[in-house]
């Protein structure tokens, strides 16, 4: 009669914990909303304005329906807040306040989205946080808006596999960077025939099935290799298939419409024997259920450790709001730098049309060799202060050419000696236009430390802000049109022009009157 009095002791604490515990977290989520609400906002908005993200509207919905089917594995055990649940939370609310302090999209997603495992970690413990690993590693993965950098390989894989497959089936071929050139037509692999959308949609698809309908680790594995490795191939045959129809029957049956209810069609049935594959292999249904913890801690602990995240939650905008002063955009009138050798003609390059948006000023400059008639196009902008919205260096849209008119064949790095005796590594960018080939370096200067990598231009720009510096920061790009002597030309083109190019870090800048209302 005791035993079954206290396991109903039992079992009516356990209850009047989970419910305060559940409240309390609730609470905690509503803090993260309001306080990240733009967050949300430009999370929300990625996926609505991005056609490879528009899956990740499902992956909030589906992560709580798979939460929710675990409820009763969860609540076996009474809720144990973790003080590491408040270490990681500290964590991601500094990496959102370093990516709003730089103003990083993706470090701010990633956070936002993290911080709903780190709260189910330091309100309800280890024990909830295991039983629901699946639902909130899901949600982290896959409703986080990672795969940009996914397109330039993906583009590479698919043209090789496509000219392979030409190749294999007597089809005459010839790959020049991400452009198929045939008997009949030349085939470029644009971003949008890189498969990044079947492949993510794929993925995250391949991963919920393999949950649900596997028990075994090697299953599960086994599946979710499957479902990324698929879409990989499959894209590649697909532009195969594609070439083959035009080679065949002709250009208008592999273009326009056709062509993407073609796409459509060959991704859906690649996606349907997919699943019916898996089918056949599925395991029955295990309810798996975890014996109750021995150990329990006081009320008073509990509440301390809730108290302690909500308030780690408010210091990120709390700080950042704070620190949000109103900032001066200095405006710089720059002239284009006298390069020895060189004579600097009135028109540039219409066809090649760098763009970055907010810049205090920047110049675009053509110039002749003073020996022959070779020409290199120079375009230079120059960003002041910390990084802020509407005026950073390296954000979404900035970039040294336009993808609408031009279609990035290949891209490498090549080592560059300047005037001033700095060496460093540029990217190269080999582009095709209306107007023909062209080949485009470029890298970034933050102060006096120049880079081609975006990655580290970012880092040293961090660097500065993090010790109260005002960097200032500014991009080089050069381009010269590829003619009869080929990419090999064009090089030495380039590399002639930088070495006599005075870069020292700091723009060539006269200063502009006040009130003088010129434009950069």
């Amino acid at each position: 009669m005791n035993r079954a009095i206290g396991a109903r002791s039992t079992i009516f604490t356990r209850v009047s914990d989970w419910r305060v515990a559940v409240a309390a977290l609730a609470l905690a989520i509503i803090v993260l909303l309001t306080c990240y609400w733009q967050t949300a906002l430009s999370l929300v908005w990625v996926w609505d304005h991005d056609g490879t993200y528009q899956y990740a509207f499902l992956i909030y919905p589906l992560s709580l329906w798979l939460a929710f089917n675990l409820r009763h594995q969860v609540q076996a055990n009474s809720p144990v807040p973790s003080v590491w649940g408040l270490a990681v939370v500290a964590v991601l609310v500094f990496v959102w306040y370093a990516g709003h302090l730089l103003d990083i999209n993706l470090p701010q997603h990633f956070a936002f989205v993290a911080l709903l495992p780190a709260l189910v970690l330091a309100f309800w413990g280890w024990r909830a946080l295991s039983v629901l690993a699946f639902p909130l590693a899901y949600l982290v993965v896959f409703a986080v808006p990672w795969g940009d950098g996914l397109v330039g390989p993906l583009q590479d894989i698919t043209a090789h596999i496509a000219v392979h497959a030409l190749d294999l089936t007597g089809s005459p071929a010839l790959l020049d960077g991400r452009q198929i050139v045939t008997p009949i037509a030349t085939w470029m692999v644009a971003d949008a025939c890189s498969g990044v959308k079947f492949f993510i949609a794929c993925s995250a698809l391949g991963c919920l099935y393999a949950y649900l309908m596997y028990q075994r680790w090697w299953k599960r594995a086994l599946f979710v290799l499957m479902a990324t490795v698929v879409p990989i191939i499959a894209n590649g045959l697909r532009v195969y298939f594609t070439i083959l129809i035009g080679e065949t029957w002709g250009l208008k049956y592999a273009t326009g419409t056709d062509h993407m209810i073609f796409g459509w069609q060959f991704f859906g049935t690649v996606l349907v024997l997919l699943l019916l594959a898996g089918w056949f292999f599925r395991d029955p249904p295990v309810i798996r259920e975890l014996a109750p913890a021995r150990g329990r801690k006081l009320a008073g602990t509990r509440g301390m450790v809730w108290l302690a995240a909500i308030v780690l939650l408010l210091a990120g905008p709390v700080l950042a709001a704070k620190l949000a002063a109103p900032v001066h955009m200095e405006s710089m009138h720059l002239t284009a730098p006298e390069v020895p050798g060189w004579t600097q003609r009135q028109t540039g390059a219409d066809d090649w049309t760098p763009s970055f948006k907010g810049a205090a000023g920047q110049i675009r400059a053509s110039y002749q060799s003073a020996v022959n008639d070779d020409v290199v196009e120079l375009f230079h902008a120059v960003y002041t202060g910390k990084p802020r919205r509407g005026h950073t260096l390296i954000t979404y849209g900035n970039d040294v050419y336009d993808p609408a008119h031009a279609q990035l064949l290949s891209n490498a790095s090549r080592s560059l000696h300047l005037a001033d005796g700095q060496h460093f590594t540029a990217e190269e960018l080999h582009l095709a236009g209306a107007a023909g080939p062209r080949l485009v370096w470029y890298w970034y200067c933050v102060d006096r430390r120049c880079t081609g990598s975006r990655v580290l231009a970012k880092l040293a720009q961090a660097w500065d802000v993090l010790r109260g510096y005002v960097p200032q920061s500014s991009v080089w790009a050069l381009s010269s049109p590829i003619g009869q002597g080929g990419l090999a030309q064009a090089r030495t083109k380039l590399h002639a022009f930088a070495r006599v190019l005075p870069v020292t870090g700091t723009p060539h800048v006269k200063p502009r009157p006040a009130g003088s209302g010129h434009k950069p």
